[in-house]
């Protein structure tokens, strides 16, 4: 029975590897690489996430920059950012996060 246990359980986790959500979250003048698991969260967490990790020696972006205020896509449509990655992104998609401390709309950067 421990083998079954050992094998179902690596299925879950190869299974886990293939379903993780990986978005391109650009705040100023970085892109970061963002997993999102199964992509439940909120777009706003995709904010939270870009703003904190801006700071990649302590992950405290959020001194610098303040809090989310608007998410577009490559086009600068905005995003809802109550809604749930998996209905309105798509793996792979690249978004632009402007901030509480910004004097300006995030620009894309091409």
């Amino acid at each position: 029975m421990s083998g079954a246990s050992v094998a179902s359980g690596s299925k879950a986790t190869e299974g886990d590897d293939e379903t993780s959500w990986i978005l391109d979250v650009v705040v100023r003048d970085k892109c970061i690489k963002v997993t999102c698991g199964d992509a439940t969260q909120r777009v706003k967490w995709l904010g939270h996430v870009g703003i904190a990790r801006y700071d990649e020696k302590n992950y405290q972006g959020w001194k610098i920059l303040g809090v989310p205020t608007k998410i577009t896509n490559r086009e600068g449509l905005p995003i809802d950012m109550g809604g749930l990655i998996s209905d309105v992104l798509k793996d792979g998609d690249t978004v632009y996060v402007s901030h509480s401390l910004e004097p300006h709309d995030a620009e894309r950067q091409d």
